[in-house]
């Protein structure tokens, strides 16, 4: 039987873009178990999410092995997945990757 263990990290950032090309927005966030630190990448028209999140909580040793589901909203619709935690106690990913052109400003962030 497999066990999954989830991200619920309450956390919500509005992201105001600028309209630059090649420019790269950091934010952290955290809760009593996690750290996270998101990264948005506007380039050439696109924007792309990356975030890594780090347990900080008790009994790690407990997580490894086992699924990690998140979440990641930016406007609509949200994205996820599953993943797992490396030797660290980290998870890192791709939350989005989109085609926005001149429509990337005044986007809404969330990873919950």
């Amino acid at each position: 039987m497999r066990k999954t263990v989830s991200i619920i990290l309450f956390l919500l950032l509005v992201v105001l873009l600028s309209a630059c090309n090649g420019k790269t927005s950091t934010f952290f966030g955290e809760n009593e178990n996690w750290i996270v630190k998101f990264n948005i990448n506007k380039n050439n028209g696109s924007i792309e999410g990356t975030f890594i999140a780090e347990y900080k909580g008790g009994n790690l040793e407990e997580l490894f092995n086992k699924e990690v589901l998140y979440e990641v909203g930016f406007k609509e619709p949200t994205s996820g997945g599953v993943g797992f935690l490396n030797d660290e106690g980290v998870l890192e990913g791709t939350a989005f990757k989109k085609s926005c052109y001149s429509n990337c400003e005044g986007q809404n962030l969330f990873l919950k």
